[in-house]
């Protein structure tokens, strides 16, 4: 298992795949959870390209970060 540095300052898209789809599966439940409706997909896409910081308001990001 290769060991990842994961900072706020890390880019979603820089993280390995099974981390990446676990914050995806976050992200896309918060989307779901909504009052409004919004574009999940789109939004999805949009959270590749975010760092870890851009998502502090979506999910809880602090668990994901290395010491």
């Amino acid at each position: 298992m290769t060991k990842v540095k994961i900072t706020a300052h890390t880019y979603v898209c820089e993280l390995p795949d099974a981390i990446q789809n676990q914050i995806l599966q976050e992200c896309e439940a918060t989307f779901e959870s909504l009052a409004f409706p919004v574009d999940i997909e789109a939004e999805l896409d949009n959270v590749k390209g975010c760092k870890m910081c851009d998502l502090e308001d979506t999910i809880n990001v602090q668990k994901y970060y290395t010491k």
